[in-house]
């Protein structure tokens, strides 16, 4: 039992790190190019919605704001995190005898598809892919680079805490 926990657990900090750093990136850029970072108010807006059964919102900035949507959406971003940090280390352990930043990064692959294809044409009804919008491959880069960073960061939670 302890076993198992611990592996949990070594799953979630390498998931959190990941997203630590995913976060980092983000705010760097904001800071260095004027790049707008993840609005995890509107994540957390899109998710109580599906709670209320809310799954396609048109405009979610011109939602009503919910009470204690950004840490609902900042909660949300790190448990999504920490389930991809579990998926990085059972994966990795059954295919590997070392962290594998292969593995990582196509890990940070899939999770840029979930934002391609749940968070943009659901939650910011900005289509498949932003295919809805002007700036679709700039958005789609900055979004690949980012989850990209999210896979080295599994990598490195997997060695640090190893």
């Amino acid at each position: 039992f302890i076993v198992l926990l611990m592996f949990f657990l070594q799953g979630i900090i390498s998931g959190l790190i990941a997203t630590f750093l995913f976060d980092l990136y983000q705010i760097a850029l904001s800071y260095a190019y004027n790049i707008n970072k993840s609005k995890w108010n509107l994540v957390g807006r899109y998710f109580i919605g599906i709670l209320e059964g809310k799954y396609v919102i048109e405009d979610i900035e011109s939602e009503e704001i919910i009470k204690n949507e950004l840490i609902i959406g900042y909660f949300t971003h790190y448990l999504i995190g920490s389930i991809f940090g579990i998926l990085y280390l059972s994966l990795n352990r059954i295919l590997h005898t070392e962290p594998s930043i292969l593995l990582a990064l196509v890990i940070g692959f899939l999770t840029v598809i979930g934002g391609w294809c749940i968070m943009m044409p659901f939650a910011y009804n900005m289509g498949y892919f932003a295919s809805k919008k002007s700036e679709q491959k700039k958005i789609m880069v900055q979004n690949l680079i980012a989850h990209f960073i999210f896979g080295i960061g599994l990598y490195l939670g997997y060695l640090i805490i190893n």
